[in-house]
């Protein structure tokens, strides 16, 4: 999760649409696979499928959504679905880092996610749109 931290970081700070960030953005998608692939191995905390299970689901589809309208040029919403993605990350990291200090994890989920909407509202409401994108 840490590596999906750093090239996360890295493609939401760097410029858009360049081939760095189209080649940076191909290595995010494959390390938040992996990383969702060992979430569903960790069974011993719930002892089957658990809330984190099923946000691994959201997050897998939520990184092939955004892959799938990169390529079909749907810049706008690619940008939308792979920024939710990028919180998801961090609110895992949060909850995770929570969770070794020997924290109630929920907080700190929740805290990112609302961080992650302001972010989101921010882009959709006060930035103004590209022209001719969706």
């Amino acid at each position: 999760m840490l590596v999906a931290l750093g090239v996360g970081a890295t493609v939401f700070l760097r410029p858009k649409g360049t081939r760095t960030h189209k080649n940076i953005g191909r290595i995010f998608v494959v390390v938040m696979l992996i990383s969702n692939a060992i979430v569903f191995a960790i069974q011993e905390d719930t002892k089957g499928f658990g809330v984190f299970h099923a946000f691994s689901v959201v997050s897998c589809l939520s990184i092939v959504a955004g892959a799938t309208l990169a390529r079909l040029g749907r810049r706008v919403s690619h940008a939308h679905v792979m920024l939710w993605s990028f919180g998801g990350v961090c609110a895992a990291g949060a909850g995770q880092g929570a969770v070794m200090l020997n924290l109630p994890p929920w907080p700190f989920i929740i805290l990112t996610f609302l961080l992650v909407g302001l972010v989101a509202f921010r882009a959709n409401f006060v930035l103004p749109k590209p022209r001719g994108q969706r």
